[in-house]
């Protein structure tokens, strides 16, 4: 089960990196406004961010709160607001000082009180957390009844309330059904019934009604839709049903949380650059930008990890394997001796 989810998180960063590359819409990135990269970048709405989502479901399914609340959630304060507020602070720093950026944070007292840029994924990720801690207190996701009635509620809160913008609040909204449904799949061993043929002709069946239905992708869809809910837990799910591995995506899924915090850093680099160098190439800005968005933050990463306060600041890791070093065998032992 790792293997697989490690090549679905590898599979999920390729196409978030993608996405940046291309861009949002026709104003970022490389300003693609019609053809086939911008409908195919359009399109994968449906399954990036659910997947992403749903991934940490999963992967939280495996390791789910175990009782200590002061543990749980300082661990996901550092791990998830600790490098959304030093990373993406130097993100919107860098795009308000950096000519040629294509966009702009905003005001600066306002940043994080309104998410910066794709770090708004963090940010809601933890009011996902947190509640997921709340209900796991009541015992209100263990038994399948009570885990499908709050389903159902995320569910609606989902098709029905909109705004709260602010701290990343309604981007959780948008999140809790795919995360819930990663959960699913791990407590309930979904995997069991996901495995029969019927069941994958479904939720294709599903998955493509829905996307049908929708008509032809734009940039920036209304995902606060049933249409957009189905496709993207269908899609998911199907994903997961494959039971596909792959060494080369497993490989870029584990480091996946430094691939999502750094990416934009390179991918954005690379685009300057090559636009400076009067590149007009769409596939050597693609190759080159989603090169360097995978394999900048892999780097950032092993640097990073390498001592204390960085790896803290930077990755939201845990310090406490640093106790006991010494300054100077820190300075001098080998990265991944420290790592380790």
């Amino acid at each position: 089960m790792n293997f697989q989810i490690e090549t679905l998180r590898g599979l999920a960063c390729l196409l978030l990196v993608v996405y940046h590359v291309v861009g949002a819409d026709a104003s970022l990135g490389l300003q693609v406004t019609e053809g086939p990269v911008r409908l195919l970048n359009d399109g994968l709405a449906y399954l990036r961010m659910p997947l992403f989502t749903f991934l940490s479901g999963l992967v939280y399914g495996l390791r789910p709160f175990a009782g200590s609340s002061k543990h749980f959630l300082s661990g996901k304060m550092r791990r998830l607001l600790v490098p959304m507020l030093v990373v993406g602070t130097l993100f919107a720093v860098l795009q308000a000082l950096t000519p040629g950026t294509n966009a702009s944070a905003g005001p600066w007292y306002l940043w994080h009180v309104q998410p910066v840029a794709h770090f708004w994924f963090v940010e809601s990720l933890f009011w996902v957390f947190l509640l997921t801690w709340a209900l796991e207190r009541r015992l209100w996701l263990q038994t399948v009844k009570s885990f499908s009635v709050i389903f159902a509620l995320t569910c609606g809160v989902y098709l029905s309330v909109r705004g709260w913008h602010w701290f990343g609040i309604e981007g959780a909204i948008y999140l809790m059904p795919y995360f819930l449904g990663g959960v699913a799949a791990i407590r309930f061993s979904l995997h069991v019934p996901l495995a029969k043929s019927w069941v994958k002709a479904l939720l294709l069946v599903c998955a493509v009604a829905s996307v049908v239905w929708m008509g032809e992708p734009v940039s920036n869809p209304d995902r606060r839709t049933v249409w957009v809910l189905l496709s993207g837990l269908s899609l998911c799910f199907l994903c997961l049903s494959f039971g596909w591995t792959n060494r080369h995506l497993a490989g870029i899924g584990r480091h996946s949380y430094a691939i999502y915090l750094f990416h934009v850093f390179f991918t954005a680099a690379a685009r300057i650059a090559l636009d400076r160098l009067q590149v007009d190439a769409m596939l050597i800005h693609l190759v080159i930008g989603v090169v360097l968005g995978l394999a900048g933050p892999m780097v950032v990463e092993q640097l990073a990890s390498g001592f204390k306060w960085t790896g803290v600041l930077l990755l939201g890791k845990a310090p406490r394997h640093w106790k006991g070093i010494g300054a100077k065998s820190l300075r001098l032992a080998p990265v991944n001796r420290i790592c380790g």
